[in-house]
């Protein structure tokens, strides 16, 4: 894939030892995994996000990523992703020998153990009212399905660090990272659309070290940014915490700071579903350096483009459409 040959034992061979001669360089991958680059390995250490390297599954080893290993895979509510989970009656016991295959955390532990490491860590499946059946305590969750648990557990493992230290260096280099989170207008009722939005909130500060958040509770992805949140919604605001604002406020904040920003939101249709919104909000706010899109709750990846790039490159802007 790297070196266009046909395949062949002998080329196997041949094109091995000149991976293995890259003293100074390794293969990675930036956006499609499936584009193989060469970069320095001084780039790719210094830059893990945007020079990817092939990973291999493996276990989760800390208490930080088995938290989120579990969350993810047992969910009180329904999901975007819904098609990759099934609605299930499952007890603790059953999560924790599921567990027990993927993780050596808990290998010398009992089952009772691991109920008191979840109350513990406040594991959200915990939330949900638990019923009994024939004897055994047990909750209705969507649970997901199991064959994505390898890429999900790479991805927790590595590529998340990676892009954690990706956005501790800009931070470093001065940016500040500010997150945007909206929702859609829908059926739910008050109490889920805060819920939802709160998630939302937390992932943006936990995930990606968002220093300031905006939110617009109640927008649809093709409304341009200038028409959202123009009627105050404080009934929601007023109960969402680490907020700065809603979208004018955030609009206002872009225009008025003469520093590096890097504007990261959760899914491409999170922030808008036009591109040509896009191309709008960056030339209307030359501090935006960056944007980066977290899709990890629905394919385990996150993008980070250069707004200068975008503006030129259509192919970048489809990810908006």
């Amino acid at each position: 894939m790297f070196f266009y040959v046909k395949y062949s034992d002998e080329n196997v061979k041949k094109y091995k030892k000149k991976i293995e001669d890259f003293e100074e360089a390794d293969i990675c991958y930036n956006v499609d995994e499936h584009k193989p680059i060469s970069a320095s390995k001084l780039s790719i250490f210094g830059d893990p996000f945007t020079y990817k390297t092939y990973l291999e599954a493996e276990s989760s080893k800390t208490d930080s990523q088995m938290k989120r290993f579990i969350n993810e895979v047992y969910c009180c509510e329904e999901l975007k992703n819904a098609e990759i989970y099934c609605k299930l009656s499952v007890s603790t016991k059953n999560i924790y020998d599921t567990i027990m295959q993927y993780s050596t955390i808990f290998e010398r532990r009992t089952a009772q153990s691991f109920a008191n490491w979840c109350r513990n860590n406040r594991i959200k499946f915990l939330n949900k009212k638990s019923n009994v059946i024939k004897g055994t305590r047990v909750r209705e969750l969507y649970i997901m399905e199991e064959i994505y648990y390898d890429n999900l557990i790479c991805s927790i493992s590595k590529y998340l660090p990676n892009y954690q230290e990706s956005v501790r260096n800009l931070i470093h280099e001065g940016y500040e990272i500010v997150g945007y989170a909206r929702k859609s207008p829908g059926d739910e009722d008050e109490n889920d659309r805060i819920r939802l939005l709160q998630d939302m909130i937390n992932n943006l500060s936990e995930r990606s070290f968002a220093q300031r958040i905006y939110v617009s509770p109640n927008s649809c992805a093709s409304t341009p940014f200038f028409e959202r949140d123009l009627k105050l919604n404080d009934n929601i605001m007023d109960k969402l915490e680490n907020i700065r604002g809603n979208s004018q406020d955030m609009l206002e904040y872009l225009g008025s700071v003469d520093h590096d920003i890097c504007l990261i939101s959760i899914d491409f249709a999170g922030l808008t579903s036009r591109a040509n919104d896009i191309i709008q909000l960056i030339e209307d706010n030359p501090s935006i350096k960056k944007i980066a899109i977290d899709t990890f709750t629905i394919s385990d990846e996150v993008f980070l483009f250069d707004a200068d790039s975008l503006k030129m490159d259509d192919k970048l802007l489809e990810y908006f459409n």
